[in-house]
């Protein structure tokens, strides 16, 4: 008794919400930006993120960072 183990439905929502490389606010307004596509880079096995602010600000990652 008094082992407390995650249940599946947090796990399933905390894994659905997690973001290893969280979003920087967008460098001309603040706010945060949308992920607007996500792209696999074959040759370097990189996911490269476009992401898009509400002020029309684009910006790019990839998961070296």
């Amino acid at each position: 008794m008094g082992e407390h183990h995650m249940s599946d439905e947090f796990r399933s929502q905390v894994f659905r919400t997690y973001e290893p490389n969280p979003v920087r606010l967008c460098n001309a307004c603040g706010e945060k930006p949308a992920l607007v596509r996500s792209m696999l880079d074959s040759l370097s096995g990189r996911t490269v993120r476009m992401f898009k602010c509400q002020c029309g600000e684009k910006t790019w990652t990839d998961d070296s960072n």
